[in-house]
């Protein structure tokens, strides 16, 4: 598969670019053997989850569910799950950093997705990122085929979700459709060569089959085949009843006498997720199918290949394979239930087992559903696709087979069987017609550099915390220091001129470029790196202004909220200077930024130092083996930003009641004082009594038409719309010449959670 253009350009859409991708294509293009070398080699911090317990244990990830503890019920968007409302979800520590730091996620066997659990994964990722971005701007990689296993909704869940969703298909989800994604098909076949069987197996997957293709696969119907065992074939079925009965009928008909394997369970592993039968029974003479590979040496077996049990003990089981071969003698085998943790000494985001399963690698397989037969490939089978009851059972249960002549139909095979949904058909009719070609790869690797490289330069984050915690200086600290007054106000203003203002500079030059990713001028690293060192300089003087301001004051609640304001300028400075700092060490690329902003979050100040390990980055070497890079004489440290210290214990006060100062300010405006009377009354200032009427409207006691001037809330309810303005520093940024100078104050607390 390293030949394959499409499977390479599906490389570089994941590794290369931002964009989410649906990876699809027919049963044998590679898609799985995709997911596990890209697991095994990608850059990016990611987790692969499936639908299914099944799906995740032969994915080697987790479920959905479980790794997002959602409930089972319809998600509604804006509401929740149904019969939960908005309950609170507690997530680990481990959890939260994961998922804070996931470049990547991966989701196999799409197709059985529905729309509601995207969006509530959307939901999910946006709360836990703080991230108004769809999913929490992290890029998916789904993969399946919708031609095949379609979701399962009852009629009873689609009698709720029919409200929101115009189908079952994951491709609905709202956010799925905010986000964007193109869709890239893999169609070079490995599991079949015989070109007259590609060809019928697309035209029975695309719902294109004519009396001619159908009249081709139907002379593969032999009515009464009933082959002995030493012919190798397997029969595929609709339903497990009927499979089960077929397989213990034909056990029953041995006389050889029965041995039992229970398996072994331990940790969490539920039983929904068991990939085998907890108690197996075989006898001497029965047909069986290997359901694991060999991670052996030797590659003995693999998943999926028949055999015959020529002999038994109570701890193994020896198999003949009907393709030939040395007699296998097989031992119990391992499955693994995982979930995602982080690794203490690298932080890298790592599987952790948390339980076992333990049993003998094979099923009876004189037949299977054609669901189990799901990834398998197999040379001889018999089909009965005559009771399809689902879009893509029947295109599933014939490409099971690697050619026509291995394949014999139990029954004829009915245009009635070939099910397929008319919404799959115009959904992948759309995509195809604007299938990715290699131009329009690399022109989205241009925009994902660029946009990285812009990320490096965008102080907004920052300066919206600053505004923040200068607002609470200034109100709560200042009356008691003024002495910091004036350097607030300075800061302020040179917060603004030098960095900001540079900062949107820097993105306006970088953002209007196409960069051959491949060929990075070395001059504009360079000017990444002096960029970097000249934002670090002109941030020390504002940390040391942070630093030696008072965080302690008399009134608790004032106390709270600059403490608060405290930490979120502190985490926006942290993280930007952290990556500055390892950008004056090691060369600006997406990789390195991306990996230098999970270690910020992650709090790790190692970068650039020391041997490369799985989760640090090392300043390159030169031809005389010095290590490159600048080296920062003057700027900010990690130690500059010190956490919050913690404070002697104090006598407890007597405790007001929640919202006792708002209560008395609106009881004195509702008095009808004036906010400069009750400021001055109160000896408070004039911004803290107009943020106590914002919490009386938010509380139901004002009405914002009362106390907000008309002209001042036309202008700041369309302000409050724009998805440009989310906090309180570009809303005061952007509401000029109101009428009322307070009008923003009461505005912005009555709205704020």
């Amino acid at each position: 598969m390293e030949n394959n253009s499409e499977l390479n350009l599906a490389r570089q859409i994941v590794e290369k670019t931002g964009t989410s991708l649906f990876l699809t294509g027919k049963a044998g293009t590679g898609k799985t053997t995709f997911l596990h070398s890209l697991r095994d080699t990608s850059m990016k911090r990611m987790v692969v989850l499936a639908p299914t317990g099944v799906a995740a244990i032969n994915a080697r990830g987790a479920t959905i569910h479980s790794f997002f503890q959602f409930d089972f019920s319809p998600f509604i968007p804006g509401q929740g799950f149904i019969g939960e409302g908005k309950r609170f979800i507690s997530f680990s520590k481990i959890k939260r950093r994961i998922i804070s730091t996931l470049d990547l996620l991966v989701i196999d066997e799409i197709s059985m997705v529905r729309p509601d659990i995207l969006d509530a994964i959307d939901d999910s990722l946006r709360r836990l990122r703080n991230s108004r971005k769809p999913f929490g701007g992290v890029q998916l990689l789904l993969i399946g085929d919708l031609r095949q296993l379609a979701p399962v909704v009852t009629p009873d869940e689609w009698a709720i979700l029919s409200h929101h969703y115009a189908s079952p298909y994951f491709f609905e989800s709202r956010a799925l459709k905010e986000a964007g994604f193109i869709t890239l098909e893999l169609t070079k076949v490995y599991r079949q060569s015989d070109r007259k069987f590609i060809d019928l197996l697309n035209a029975v997957r695309e719902n294109k089959v004519t009396e001619k293709i159908l009249d081709d696969l139907n002379s593969r119907y032999i009515g009464n085949f009933n082959p002995g065992d030493s012919e190798g074939y397997i029969r595929l079925t609709t339903h497990n009843h009927m499979a089960d009965s077929i397989n213990w009928r034909r056990l029953a008909e041995l006389q050889e006498a029965p041995v039992e394997y229970q398996a072994s369970v331990t940790g969490k592993f539920p039983e929904y997720s068991f990939p085998a039968d907890f108690m197996l029974t075989l006898k001497r003479g029965a047909r069986v199918m290997f359901i694991k590979n060999d991670t052996g040496t030797d590659r003995r077996f693999y998943n999926g290949m028949l055999g015959t049990v020529v002999d038994l003990d109570e701890n193994t089981v020896t198999v003949r394979p009907v393709e030939g071969g040395a007699d296998i003698v097989t031992e119990r085998a391992v499955w693994e239930n995982t979930t995602y943790d982080m690794d203490p000494a690298t932080n890298e985001i790592r599987q952790n087992v948390t339980g076992s399963f333990v049993q003998i690698p094979l099923r009876l397989a004189w037949a299977i559903t054609i669901h189990k037969s799901q990834g398998l490939t197999f040379d001889k089978a018999i089909i009965d696709a005559s009771h399809s009851f689902a879009p893509g059972q029947a295109y599933v249960a014939l490409s099971r087979c690697r050619s026509l002549e291995g394949l014999v139909l139990d029954s004829r095979l009915h245009p009635s069987a070939i099910i397929t949904d008319y919404k799959v058909n115009s959904f992948i009719d759309m995509q195809n017609a604007h299938r990715p070609d290699e131009e329009t790869v690399k022109r989205m690797m241009s925009s994902y550099f660029s946009r990285v490289l812009s990320e490096v330069f965008d102080f907004e984050a920052a300066a919206g915390a600053f505004e923040d915690f200068s607002h609470a200086v200034l109100e709560f600290v200042t009356p008691v220091f003024p002495e910091l007054y004036q350097e607030y106000k300075d800061e302020k203003v040179r917060f603004r001129s030098e960095i900001l203002e540079v900062g949107r500079r820097f993105i306006g030059i970088y953002s209007s470029r196409y960069y051959d990713t491949d060929n990075i001028d070395q001059a504009l690293i360079e000017k990444v790196a002096g960029g970097c060192g000249y934002f670090l300089n002109k941030l020390a003087p504002l940390v040391r202004l942070i630093k030696k301001t008072p965080l302690e004051l008399d009134n608790k609640g004032y106390e709270r909220r600059l403490n608060n304001a405290y930490d979120n300028v502190r985490y926006e400075l942290k993280l930007k200077t952290d990556i500055m700092k390892g950008l004056l060490e090691v060369p600006f690329s997406p990789g390195v930024y991306m990996k230098l902003k999970a270690m910020a979050v992650l709090g790790i100040d190692e970068v650039g130092s020391g041997e490369r390990k799985s989760n640090r980055l090392v300043k390159p070497e030169n031809s005389r083996g010095e290590r490159k890079g600048k080296v920062m004489k003057e700027g900010v440290m990690s130690d500059d930003l010190p956490q919050r210290p913690k404070k002697e214990e104090k006598p407890k006060s007597e405790k007001r009641p929640r919202g006792y100062s708002e209560n008395i300010t609106v009881n004195m405006y509702l008095d009808g004082k004036s906010i400069s009377a009750i400021a001055e009354e109160r000896g408070l200032v004039e911004t803290t009594i107009a943020g106590h009427l914002g919490k009386g409207v938010k509380a139901g006691r004002l009405k914002l038409e009362d106390v907000v001037a008309p002209g001042d809330l036309e202008k700041l309810n369309e302000l409050y719309q724009r998805e440009d303005i989310d906090s309180y520093a570009k809303m005061r940024e952007a509401a000029t010449d109101l009428e009322n100078p307070h009008s923003l104050s009461i505005f912005w607390n009555s709205k704020r959670e």
